[in-house]
């Protein structure tokens, strides 16, 4: 069971996540916070297994809680949700550790996968947010040579696929695509999933 702390300060948002978690028997959510300080608050006391938070809110930001609870709780995966406007923010957040990145108005299958993803420490961006919010508005010219494999590789993370779900579909093993992911990073100098697709869409190496 995953205990779930969802902080926003739009009610409405709150309870229409309260209520796409209230129809899975893996999800229970045991509070919820309007703003940052109530949200820090309550994952003290509650000890949630994962936070969903908002960035943009009053007394205390979701970057602020993200640090907050990144000193506290390390290892407490945060999820956050986010507009297209928000592309400084969502960096921070990245480089922060969050472990993953929705839309407000993601549909419930998303929702479900990338809290689900977060728990087993995957970390997943939604397409549509690196694809508007990481693009640069003028491309710039590559200067990262990614093979065939690593392209196609790197492609298939950006629309969501998992490791195991990858090697299947090139008929190799997992650890052969962990070990192209390695490279991957390497050659962009990134250390997540998360960031390697960012930048790959800055320098225009991949598309969606």
């Amino acid at each position: 069971m995953i205990n779930l702390l969802i902080v926003d300060d739009h009610q409405i948002l709150r309870a229409g996540l309260e209520l796409i978690f209230e129809t899975v028997d893996d999800i229970t959510v045991i509070g919820t916070a309007a703003d940052g300080e109530e949200g820090l608050r309550k994952a003290t006391e509650l000890h949630p297994d994962l936070v969903v938070t908002d960035i943009r809110m009053p007394k205390l930001d979701g970057i602020a809680l993200i640090k907050a609870l990144h000193e506290t709780t390390p290892d407490l995966p945060v999820v956050v949700l986010t507009t297209f406007d928000d592309q400084k923010p969502i960096q921070e957040a990245m480089q922060l550790g969050a472990k993953g990145f929705l839309l407000k108005d993601a549909d419930k299958a998303t929702i479900l996968r990338v809290i689900r993803g977060a728990i087993k420490g995957e970390t997943y961006i939604e397409p549509r947010i690196a694809a508007k919010a990481f693009t640069a508005p003028k491309p710039v010219q590559p200067t990262v040579d990614l093979s065939e494999k690593e392209h196609t590789i790197l492609t298939e993370v950006a629309q969501g696929y998992h490791s195991k779900e990858i090697a299947e579909d090139l008929e190799v093993s997992e650890r052969t695509i962990k070990s192209h992911l390695t490279s991957i990073y390497n050659k962009l100098g990134v250390f997540t999933r998360a960031e390697a697709v960012a930048k790959a869409l800055q320098l225009g190496l991949i598309e969606l």
